[in-house]
C-alpha cells in the first residue's frame, strides 16, 4: 500500500504551538492534505500522553486511530488518518570540550514503550511537564542508550541533523560526523532527519551518510502545516513494515521524501539578519566568516555546513539514491497569484474551494495531471504547480532565522498570466530558469576550504607545540614571583595571605611538591587540611599531577578538619571506651537520642542539643543530663559531630605521649581557608604546633571571612604572628580569576582598596531593578538563555537569545545564580524550569544531610556497628524494625565490593518507594561511584559541606546560597536580592553583624571571572510575606562609573506562528 508519513511534528503542549494541535484537528488536516500516518510528537508529556489515551485507540499494528466520536466533518469525507507515537528530545550537554544542543526523534510501538522511556527520563532528573519537547542534561549517546533498553521495536531518528543551533551536525553545537555524536552506538542509527534546510542532493554530498535512510518531515508547530516535507512508503500500513522500510532503505517499500525547497528553511545561507547580510558559502570564505557591519561570526547556515564536511564533488555518486519531489504548499502558491497574505480569508476560501474541486493536497501537488487542474480551476494555477514540478522557481535564500522566499511568478506575471492566453495575445513572458540542484562550484569551494583548513592545522599545530612545551616545563617554572617566593620557604611558620583567584591552591600544592622533590622530605610526614571534601579532593588531584606519582601523592595526608579528626578517633578509640566499628551520630539522630533518654520533644529537644555543644565547647559547665547523653553514646558505640575536634583536642591536651606521636608523625602542616577557624579548630592546632619556630604553614583571607555562625574566628589570621612571631608572611595579590572591575567593585563593598590586581579592566557590572521577586528571576533566566545562545529555537527566534552566544560564556555550567538564601530558589527555580534551563541547587546543608537522606544514612550505618544490640536502637530510633536474623544477613552483603548494589538493598528494603524521589536517588547514589566502601561513603555524607553537594560536571546553571558558592568560580555570576533585609539579612534576626554580610557579598562577587549581575527588587515574597525592601546599602558604595544599568525589557510572548513559515 502506498501511502504518505509525517512523523515529526508536536502538539498544543509544546512551546510557541497551535491550541489545535490535538488529535482531532491534527486528523482533520492530515486528511486535506492526504497524509495517512501522523506522528504524535511530545509523547513524553504527560498530558498529551493522556490527551492521546483518550481520544485515540490502538489499530493492533503499532499505530492509533482517533475514535470516531472526536472525528471533525470533512469536505473529503470520512478519512483514514493512523497514528504513530513520536517525541522530540532536546538534549543539551557537553562533550569534547563543546557544549552540545542535539535534537533527537523517538518512535515507539505503544503506550508501554512511551511510559517506560518517560519513566527513565524523570528518573534522570528529566522534567517532562514544562514543554511537550523536554530539555535534558543528557547526552545524544546515552539517550539513545535508554530508547533501546526500552523496547526493541523503538526507533530514533537525530532531527534536522543540519541546523546551526540544535542538531546533530549543526555549524553552532553539533559533530562532524554520526560516530562522533553516537560513539559505539552508532551503528543503531539507520535514519537521519534532513531538515527544513536542506534536500537529499545537499546529503548526498557526505559519503559517511550512505548508510542512513533519508527522511524528511514537517516538524509542525500548527496543524496546517503538515505534510510541508513528508515521506512516501508503500507497505503495510502497520508501525513495524514501516520502520522496516526506514531501517532497509528499501527502494520498493521506500519511495523517499517530499521536501519544501530547501532555500525556504530559515538556516539555508550564512549570514546577520540584524544586519542585513545574506552570503552564499563562497562569499562567507571570501570574508573569513565576518560580518563587514557588526564585526562578529556570521551566522554558519546549513549549505555552507554541508560544503565543510562533504567528501564529494558529484552528487551522482552517491549510491542508493532515493527519490524526492520539491514542493510548495497550496496555500503559499495561491498567496503569490492573488497578491495578498497566505493566512488571508482569501486564500483561505480558495484553499476550500479548490480542495473540494480537486481533492487532496498533495495529490494535486505532485500527481494531478496539469490539464485537469487547469480544467477546474485555472491556467494560472497550473501553470505555478508546473514550473513547482519543474523547478522553474525564483528563490531568495532564508538565512540567520529568516524563512527564505519561493516564487514562481516574477513580478507583476501571475496577476495578467490568464491573458496572454486570451483571443488578443499579450506576449508571454518566458518562465523562470529551471533550477539546479547544487549551484555551486563545489570543486571551486572545497579547494578554498582545503586551503583554509591547511592553514587553520598549521596555526593548531604551532598552539599545540607551545601547549606541550609548556606543560614539559617545570612545575614551579609556571608560579609568578609572590608564588614562588611562598613555596622556597621551608623551615618555620609562614602565612600567606591569598584572595580570591590568586592562586592559592596552586601554591599550596606547589610548596608540598618542593618540600617532597628539592627538600627530600617524606610525604608521610606532610598534612594538608581542608574545610570541604571538594577542596581535599582538588588537593590530592594537583598533587598526584604535580609528582606524577600516585603513591607519592597518596602518602600526604590531606583531609578536612572533621576527617582528620575522626581519623585520631579511629586510632586511639580504646581511649574513649569505644571500638573502631564506631558510627557518627548527625544532628538528626542525636536529636532522636535525646527525646528517647529525656521525653523531650521538638524545639526542647533542639535546645538540649544545643547545650551538649555549648558543654563540650567548654562554655557551659557540665551536668547529670549531658553525663546521661555521654553515657549512651557510648552504650551505642558512638560519637557526635562535635567529638570530631573536641575528643581529639581533649585526648592531646591529656594524653603527652599520643601528642608526641602526631607530632613526630607530622613535621610539617599545612592549613587552607585559616580565616574560617572556630576556637576547637584553632586549640587542635596550636597541640600540634606548639613551637614559635613550627612547620606551619596557613593559607587565607580575612576579607573572606563568612562563617561566623558557625563559630569562625578571622581574627586567628592577625593573630597569627602573636603565636608564631618568626612567621613569614607572603601576600599574593594577583587575581587570575577576576576583571579589575570586578575586583574594584568587590573591594568598595568591604571599604578597602587596592587590594588585588585583575587580569584585566573588564566589562562593568551590570546592576537591574526589578518591580517584583518574580520579574527579578524572568530577568536573570532571559538573561541566562541569551548569554548561552539560546536553549530552544524559541528562544533564538523571538530574540530571548540572540544565538551568537556571548564570547565568555560556554556552557549553562559557566553560569551562577548566588542567593542570600534558600528562600529565594524557588522563584529563580520556576522561571529557569519556565525557560527550559536545566539548573542544580545547593545550599550550606547538603541535601544529602536532609530528610529522606539523614535516616538513610542512619540506617545504612547501623550495619556497620558490631553488635545487633546497638544496631536495634538506631533503628528503634528512626521508627523502623530489624530482626537479629535480618542484621546478621544484611551484615553479609557488606563484604561485597560494590557500594552502589548495596545501597540500593537498603533502600529496597528499608524505605518505602514514596519515601525517597527517583530523580534524588540517582542524584545521591552518583555520590557513592567512586567511593571504595560503605564506611567511606558514609562518611563523606556526615561530614560533608554544602559545596560538596555541587556537581560541576553537570551541564546545569548553578542555584546556589553566598555562603555555599565559596571556593567555587564561575564565567558568570547573578547575585539577586540586593536589599537592605537580605543583604545584610536581618528579616529575621535581632543582630546583624554587618561587617560578615558586607565580606558575604565580596565572596558573591569575586565568585565571577568576567560577568557580573547585581539585582533588586521593589517588592518580594518570602514565606508567604510580602516585603518592600529598599536598595542594599552596600551597592552605593560601589563607584558608580563600574556599573550599567540595564532596563526593563518587556517579555515576549509566545505567538504559534513564531516557528512557522511567513512569507509575507
Amino acid at each position: 500500500m502506498k501511502y504518505i508519513a509525517d512523523l515529526h511534528i508536536h502538539s498544543h503542549f509544546s512551546r510557541a504551538t497551535s491550541k489545535t494541535l490535538t488529535p482531532e484537528y491534527l486528523d482533520y488536516h492530515a486528511g486535506l492534505k492526504g497524509i495517512k500516518v501522523v506522528g504524535t510528537g511530545d509523547f513524553t508529556h504527560p498530558g498529551w500522553l493522556d490527551e492521546l489515551k483518550e481520544k485515540t485507540e490502538p489499530d493492533g499494528n503499532g499505530l492509533f486511530k482517533l475514535k470516531s466520536n472526536y472525528k471533525l466533518e470533512s469536505p473529503l469525507g470520512n478519512n483514514d488518518t493512523h497514528f504513530l507515537l513520536t517525541a522530540e528530545i532536546s538534549n543539551i550537554y557537553k562533550r569534547g570540550g563543546k557544549v552540545r544542543k542535539v535534537h533527537n526523534v523517538v518512535l515507539v510501538p505503544g503506550f508501554e514503550e512511551a511510559e517506560k522511556i518517560n519513566q527513565r527520563l524523570i528518573d534522570i532528573g528529566g522534567n517532562l511537564t514544562s514543554d511537550g519537547r523536554p530539555i535534558l542534561g543528557l547526552d545524544s549517546r546515552d539517550l539513545l542508550e535508554i530508547v533501546l533498553e526500552c523496547g526493541e521495536n523503538n526507533y530514533f531518528i537525530p532531527a534536522h541533523i543540519w541546523t546551526p543551533w540544535f542538531s546533530m551536525l549543526g555549524s553552532k553545537s553539533g559533530f562532524d560526523s554520526l560516530k562522533e555524536c553516537f560513539a559505539d552506538l552508532s551503528p543503531h542509527i539507520h535514519t537521519i532527519e534532513t531538515g527544513l534546510s536542506t534536500d537529499p542532493p545537499m546529503n548526498w554530498l557526505c559519503s559517511f551518510l550512505d548508510n542512513v535512510t533519508l527522511v524528511s518531515n514537517s516538524d509542525a508547530h500548527s496543524p496546517d502545516r503538515l505534510g510541508r516535507n513528508a515521506n512516501v512508503f508503500n507497505t503495510e500500513l502497520d508501525y513495524f513494515s514501516l520502520v522496516e522500510a526506514l531501517k532497509t532503505g528499501d527502494p520498493e517499500k521506500y519511495h523517499g521524501t517530499i521536501d519544501m525547497f530547501p532555500q525556504e528553511g530559515k538556516y539555508h545561507y550564512d549570514g546577520h539578519r540584524k544586519c542585513n547580510i545574506c552570503w552564499d558559502p563562497v562569499e562567507t570564505l571570501k570574508h573569513n566568516e565576518i560580518c563587514p557591519a557588526c564585526k562578529k561570526p556570521v551566522t554558519v547556515g546549513v549549505m555552507n555546513r554541508v560544503i565543510q564536511l562533504t567528501d564529494r564533488e558529484d552528487i551522482s555518486a552517491r549510491p542508493n539514491k532515493l527519490p524526492f519531489k520539491s514542493i510548495i504548499p497550496l496555500p503559499e502558491i495561491l498567496s503569490e497569484i492573488a497578491g495578498v497574505g497566505v493566512k488571508s480569508k482569501k486564500v483561505a476560501e480558495e484553499y476550500s474551494q479548490i480542495i473540494q474541486k480537486l481533492g487532496k493536497e498533495l495529490d494535486i501537488l505532485l500527481e494531478m495531471p496539469i490539464e485537469e487542474i487547469e480544467k477546474k480551476t485555472s491556467k494560472t494555477l497550473g501553470e505555478a504547480i508546473r514550473r513547482m514540478r519543474n523547478r522553474e522557481i525564483i528563490i531568495r535564500e532564508g538565512y540567520d532565522g529568516e524563512y527564505g522566499v519561493i516564487k514562481v511568478f516574477k513580478n507583476g506575471e501571475a496577476k495578467n498570466f490568464e491573458a496572454t492566453n486570451a483571443l488578443f495575445h499579450i506576449e508571454k513572458p518566458a518562465p523562470p530558469e529551471k533550477r539546479a540542484l547544487i549551484n555551486f562550484d563545489l570543486k571551486g569551494i572545497q579547494n578554498l576550504i582545503h586551503k583554509k583548513a591547511e592553514l587553520e592545522n598549521l596555526a593548531a599545530e604551532k598552539e599545540q607545540k607551545y601547549k606541550t612545551q609548556k606543560a614539559q616545563q617545570s612545575t614551579f617554572d609556571n608560579l609568578n614571583t609572590e608564588q614562588f617566593a611562598a613555596v622556597q620557604h621551608i623551615e618555620g611558620p609562614s602565612l600567606i595571605i591569598a584572595g580570591p583567584g590568586t592562586g592559592k591552591t596552586k601554591t599550596l600544592t606547589g610548596k608540598i611538591a618542593w618540600l617532597i622533590g628539592n627538600h627530600h622530605t617524606k610525604p608521610e610526614e606532610i598534612l594538608a587540611i581542608t574545610f570541604t571534601n571538594k577542596a581535599a579532593g582538588e588537593l590530592k588531584e594537583r598533587l598526584e599531577a604535580i609528582l606524577k606519582s600516585k603513591t607519592q601523592s597518596g602518602e600526604v595526608t590531606v583531609s578536612t578538619f572533621h576527617a582528620f579528626g575522626l581519623a585520631i578517633l579511629k586510632d586511639f578509640n580504646v581511649e574513649f571506651n569505644r571500638n573502631a566499628n564506631f558510627i557518627l551520630v548527625d544532628e538528626n539522630l542525636k536529636r532522636e537520642i535525646i527525646k528517647s533518654i529525656s521525653k523531650e520533644k521538638g524545639s526542647e529537644a533542639k535546645k538540649l542539643s544545643a547545650e551538649i555543644s555549648k558543654i563540650k565547647k567548654g562554655s557551659l559547665p557540665e551536668n547529670p543530663f549531658f553525663k546521661k547523653y555521654e553515657n549512651e553514646l557510648q552504650k551505642l558505640n558512638a560519637f557526635d559531630l562535635d567529638d570530631l575536634i573536641e575528643k581529639p583536642v581533649q585526648l592531646l591536651s591529656e594524653n603527652k605521649e599520643i601528642t608526641k606521636k602526631l607530632r613526630d608523625k607530622y613535621q610539617f602542616i599545612f592549613v587552607d581557608e585559616y580565616q574560617d577557624t572556630n576556637d576547637t579548630q584553632y586549640k587542635l592546632l596550636r597541640l600540634l604546633a606548639p613551637d614559635s619556630n613550627s612547620n606551619l604553614c596557613v593559607v587565607g583571607d580575612a576579607n573572606q571571612s563568612i562563617y561566623g555562625f558557625r563559630g569562625a574566628n578571622s581574627g586567628y589570621i592577625s593573630k597569627f604572628s602573636e603565636d608564631y612571631p618568626k612567621a613569614k608572611i607572603f601576600r599574593l595579590t594577583k587575581s587570575y580569576r577576576c576583571s579589575q572591575t570586578i575586583l574594584t567593585a568587590s573591594s568598595n563593598v568591604i571599604e578597602q582598596s587596592g587590594l588585588l590586581e585583575g587580569l584585566n579592566e573588564g566589562v562593568q557590572i551590570s546592576i537591574s531593578e526589578q518591580p517584583s521577586g518574580a520579574a527579578e528571576a524572568e530577568f536573570i533566566a532571559r538573561q541566562i538563555v541569551d548569554l548561552v545562545g539560546g536553549v530552544s529555537f524559541f528562544s533564538i527566534d523571538s530574540s530571548v537569545a540572540q544565538g551568537d552566544k556571548n564570547d565568555t560564556i560556554g556552557s549553562l555550567s559557566d553560569l551562577a545564580v548566588l542567593c542570600r538564601t534558600r528562600n529565594q530558589f524557588e522563584a529563580i527555580t520556576k522561571a529557569l524550569r519556565d525557560h527550559h534551563v536545566p539548573y542544580q541547587e545547593a545550599g550550606t546543608i547538603p541535601y544529602f544531610q536532609q530528610e529522606p537522606f539523614q535516616s538513610f544514612t542512619d540506617i545504612t550505618g547501623a550495619f556497620l556497628l558490631d553488635s545487633f544490640e546497638q544496631a536495634a536502637l538506631v533503628f528503634k530510633l528512626k521508627k523502623k524494625n530489624i530482626s537479629q536474623l535480618q542484621f546478621e544477613l544484611v551484615k553479609t552483603q557488606l563484604k561485597k565490593p560494590d557500594v552502589n548494589s548495596f545501597l540500593d538493598f537498603v533502600k529496597k528494603e528499608y524505605f518505602d518507594k514514596e519515601e525517597i524521589h527517583p530523580n534524588e536517588w540517582k542524584r545521591f547514589i552518583n555520590l557513592a561511584t567512586e567511593k571504595k566502601s560503605v564506611s567511606e561513603f558514609l562518611q563523606f555524607l556526615k561530614l560533608g559541606l554544602g559545596t560538596d553537594a555541587h556537581n560541576k560536571s553537570l551541564e546545569a546553571v548553578s542555584v546556589m546560597t553566598l555562603h555555599a558558592s565559596k571556593g567555587l568560580e564561575f564565567e558568570c555570576v547573578f547575585i539577586p536580592g540586593c536589599e537592605k533585609g537580605l543583604l545584610p539579612y536581618t528579616l529575621y534576626k535581632d543582630e546583624v553583624d554587618e561587617d560578615e554580610e558586607k565580606r558575604l557579598l565580596y565572596v558573591g562577587m569575586t565568585r565571577a571571572k568576567k560577568l557580573l549581575y547585581l539585582t533588586n527588587a521593589k517588592t518580594r515574597t518570602i514565606r508567604g510575606r510580602k516585603f518592600n525592601l529598599p536598595k542594599s546599602p552596600f551597592l552605593n558604595s560601589i563607584q558608580q562609573e563600574l556599573l550599567m544599568q540595564i532596563k526593563n525589557r518587556p517579555p515576549q510572548k509566545e505567538k504559534e506562528q513564531d516557528n512557522q513559515l511567513s512569507l509575507f
